[in-house]
């Protein structure tokens, strides 16, 4: 029931709205700027991990690899994540990993195992092993280190 007498002044709208206003705009305000910065800090690592794994090369030189490209057809493709692992131990640092990738006639798998001494890498596993045989394609003459 609203009081229709002039002589009573009506709150303001922060007196009348303040128990909503303040959950509602404050504490959804802060909320959101979290989410939006921890989905930012989850991009910035997975696209580090990429990085340090070199899947990206890995996945460009299984582009250009024509025995490859004979058994899966082409293009070639990334097939999802992968998985990636990376240590560090006393100024060593070792990555792990693997990167599917798929063709018009098949899937295969990247197998990538990196270690970095003194700002060299050196790759001991780069390979590609295709699914449902057990043809593997080693890489690693192609490119045994990089500066």
């Amino acid at each position: 029931m609203e009081n229709n007498n002039e002589l009573i002044e009506r709150p303001s709208w922060w007196k009348r709205n303040w128990k909503w206003a303040v959950p509602v705009g404050g504490c959804l305000t802060i909320i959101i700027v979290g989410i939006i910065i921890l989905l930012g800090g989850v991009f910035a690592l997975t696209n580090k991990i990429k990085t340090e794994t070199n899947s990206d090369t890995a996945l460009r030189d299984a582009q250009q690899n024509t025995e490859l490209i004979s058994i899966i057809g082409e293009p070639i493709e990334s097939n999802g994540f992968g998985s990636y692992n990376i240590s560090i131990d006393i100024g060593v640092k070792t990555a792990n990993s693997t990167v599917p990738i798929k063709g018009p006639n098949g899937t295969a798998i990247i197998n990538i195992s990196t270690r970095k001494e003194d700002e060299k890498t050196v790759y001991e596993v780069y390979m590609i092993t295709i699914d449902d045989s057990d043809r593997v394609i080693d890489l690693k003459p192609e490119l045994l280190e990089e500066d």
